[in-house]
């Protein structure tokens, strides 16, 4: 009998055996690439096009499932919307209710208890994370106990060096909180917030082996990985200014650039009646950090984007290659519906706002809602949180 390895079994099998609980898929993709080559094949088998973007909620109308749906369809598709049951690996009932965070193929969820997890969207199982309260810090028992799991606004996740292993940074409190979590820690560490950078904070991504926050007055700060108490030395990327009323970062498409959606209110006259009007209207930009020049950070301005588009949502924003869709993608900035909780940052945001370079048409995103999120299937990590 010939020897089969254990990359050669079907996916099938290894689906099977995942489901079962048989297969710890973070120690056997640590072995060797060809087992972490067929554990990627067995995750993404159900999917058609896995590198393409995904719209993902915890489905109400059927208790304890998540429902995966293409963001763009093409043509007449035949891919429909995918349900994954949510398998609860200590056998608790306390299902995720609301996602706050997606990356490298994992969410981050919030229950009707405020307890908090990494979920697996392909597979349904769910790890808890310590609870926030962990950290020992008054300040945020107080939120919690006044807000309840509303308190929960944004979470970034940042991979380990070991395999499933992952950093989380956590925006709360009504986006005034930042909260910390090491790899494979036991308990959370309350941020102290610098008193020049004590702002509203409206985002957190992770970029190039450090966390990135921005504030509502578009300030932008680096979180890197340092030996002090809470893990985390902080440093000043952009000044505040008073024309922001909104920020979102983004990584470019390969991640190699960082990007930040901003919005500000401009004025604009007409004449109705013989009387002549000012009206604020909200405007978007587009804009590329380029480093540390002379001691100040510099932002570009980007007016095309090329072949993208940027989806922006609570929870998480992608930019994605529209290459092979239709170019009524091209330069142009998707937001998700907000959820109930979280309405209130984001009901002022339109569906859809056109760049100037933008080409004329129109097409048809299935916009996360209700607690979902913008989800790309898999993203292989270059950087690790040390």
């Amino acid at each position: 009998m010939a020897h089969v390895s254990f990359s050669d079994l079907p996916p099938e099998a290894l689906d099977i055996a995942r489901r079962a609980g048989a297969l710890n898929n973070v120690v056997c993709s640590a072995v060797c690439r060809p087992w972490r080559r067929a554990l990627k094949t067995t995750r993404l088998r159900l999917l058609k096009r896995p590198s393409r973007p995904y719209s993902v909620r915890l489905d109400k109308w059927r208790n304890g499932t998540i429902s995966l749906c293409p963001a763009v369809r093409l043509g007449c598709s035949s891919e429909s919307t995918i349900y994954v049951p949510i398998a609860m690996d200590d056998g608790g009932d306390k299902l995720p209710t609301r996602i706050i965070g997606s990356s490298h193929g994992w969410l981050v969820t919030v229950d009707k208890e405020c307890g908090l997890s990494l979920l697996e969207a392909f597979t349904g199982r769910v790890f808890p994370l310590p609870p926030i309260t962990s950290s020992g810090s008054k300040k945020v028992a107080k939120e919690l106990d006044q807000m309840g799991e509303s308190m929960f606004y944004k979470a970034a996740l940042a991979p380990g060096r070991r395999l499933g292993a992952f950093a989380v940074m956590l925006i709360h409190g009504g986006g005034f909180g930042l909260s910390f979590l090491r790899p494979d820690a036991k308990s959370w560490t309350a941020v102290r917030v610098p008193k020049r950078m004590q702002h509203k904070y409206t985002d957190v991504v992770f970029h190039r082996g450090a966390f990135y926050t921005a504030s509502r007055d578009g300030e932008v700060a680096a979180w890197a990985p340092d030996a002090s108490s809470s893990g985390l030395h902080a440093g000043r990327v952009s000044e505040p200014t008073q024309e922001c009323t909104w920020a979102a970062l983004v990584e470019s498409v390969g991640g190699d650039d960082l990007l930040m959606v901003s919005s500000f209110v401009v004025e604009e006259g007409f004449a109705a009646h013989g009387q002549w009007y000012r009206l604020p209207r909200r405007r978007y930009a587009v804009s590329r950090y380029d480093g540390e020049r002379e001691g100040t950070s510099s932002w570009l301005p980007v007016e095309d984007l090329g072949e993208a588009a940027i989806l922006v949502g609570s929870s998480c924003s992608l930019c994605v290659s529209t290459r092979g869709f239709h170019d009524d993608l091209r330069n142009r900035l998707f937001f998700a519906w907000p959820s109930y909780e979280s309405g209130k940052y984001y009901c002022f945001h339109p569906d859809e706002y056109r760049l100037p370079t933008a080409t004329p048409g129109c097409t048809y995103l299935i916009m996360p809602h209700y607690g979902g999120s913008w989800f790309a299937p898999y993203v292989a990590p270059e950087f690790h949180w040390y």
